[in-house]
């Protein structure tokens, strides 16, 4: 009977994938602007290019006969791409596309991706009430929604203020995002009190020694001037990162510490201090080294376009270390460093308020 649920529940989860698709692939009449999908493409013109180090690309040139999905009308563009796309995209038949411009003068602006990204949207949370809970899925998803409004609140304070104070902004984003989730998600309880306050303390350890080994150093060695489009003072640019990259690694271990140790301190009130320290500490070991590879491999990944790039452009290791993996790395670090610090503050945390408040939620 179970399996049958669960076969069933997958299926209703295919089909809202699906709906979800079309009616985002037929919702060009809610947009101003015009919105085309590609009838027909035909290559004109190729050109081999070959650059000082001898990497060659080719520039292909598209003619696109597109038709207007909510203008009834049928236009012809030209589009220029090449084999690598680095910075241009091949268009097909059935893509549709975002445009702008009235008249017969019209140009491409992106590709209209609303169909794509809809369906995975659904698909998460398809999969999230099959393998959770209707309550669990509502809260965690309005703590999501929550948090990119917040962040959008905070970029627009940031753009719209003169002489903004970057790290206050996004400090006090920090702590709200982290309050709001943990709310939302553990509800009001003393484990969500505990957790927050676990996360906040090895955030500010965590940032504590990074200002001061900056400071200690100088800053030798580290080049915030090489963060790419940056309109504002790097440094603080920088610190603000951090700060959001630093809670989201602390948080979620602290998470899962403080869900262990409360999963203990259910099955009897009456522990010591020890006790919580030892299996904090325990479970900590054993989460830490898997939570420090993926802030790695995230890292890596994120990377590997622009030194791909730099290595076909003739650049050497140490010049790419320097100049692109610079920050990336003292970021991986200072992550680092804040995950294996909420080990010991969150179990030690956990053993002196469980160990006094012997009331359990």
């Amino acid at each position: 009977m179970i399996f049958l649920k669960k076969t069933k529940n997958y299926w209703f989860v295919a089909i809202a994938v699906i709906a979800a698709w079309f009616l985002l692939r037929s919702d060009s009449f809610l947009y101003q602007e015009p919105v085309g999908q590609v009838t027909h493409v035909k290559v004109q013109a190729k050109q081999k290019t070959t650059d000082e180090h001898n990497n060659t690309d080719n520039i292909y040139h598209q003619q696109l006969t597109v038709k207007l999905l909510n203008r009834n009308k049928i236009i012809k563009l030209t589009n220029q791409y090449t084999d690598s796309q680095t910075v241009t995209h091949k268009y097909k038949v059935g893509d549709q596309l975002l445009l702008t411009g009235h008249a017969g003068h019209f140009r491409i602006i992106s590709l209209k991706r609303d169909a794509v990204i809809g369906s995975l949207v659904v698909l998460l949370l398809g999969l999230l009430l099959i393998y959770g809970k209707w309550r669990a899925t509502s809260w965690l998803t309005l703590s999501l929604v929550a948090n990119v409004i917040l962040f959008a609140i905070a970029l627009y304070i940031d753009v719209h203020l003169k002489n903004p104070n970057v790290i206050l902004i996004f400090s006090i984003l920090a702590i709200v995002v982290a309050s709001l989730s943990l709310v939302l998600v553990l509800g009001r309880t003393l484990q969500m009190v505990v957790t927050l306050l676990a996360t906040l303390l090895s955030t500010v350890l965590t940032m504590f020694i990074m200002f001061a080994a900056l400071k200690i150093t100088g800053n030798e060695g580290v080049h915030f001037e090489t963060m790419s489009y940056v309109t504002q003072v790097p440094v603080t640019l920088f610190i603000a990162q951090t700060i959001i990259g630093v809670l989201g690694a602390v948080m979620d271990e602290a998470a899962d510490i403080v869900a262990a140790l409360f999963g203990l301190r259910r099955e009897k009130i009456e522990r010591h201090f020890k006790d919580y320290w030892h299996a904090g500490m325990n479970v900590g070991r054993d989460i830490m080294g898997t939570l420090i590879n993926v802030l790695f491999m995230i890292f890596i990944a994120e990377t590997m376009p622009m030194v791909f790039l730099m290595l076909r452009n003739g650049n050497n290791w140490p010049y790419i270390l320097d100049q692109i993996m610079n920050l990336g790395i003292l970021q991986t670090v200072i992550s680092g460093i804040g995950i294996v610090l909420a080990v010991p503050v969150t179990s030690a945390l956990v053993g002196w308020i469980a160990e006094r408040y012997k009331v359990v939620d």
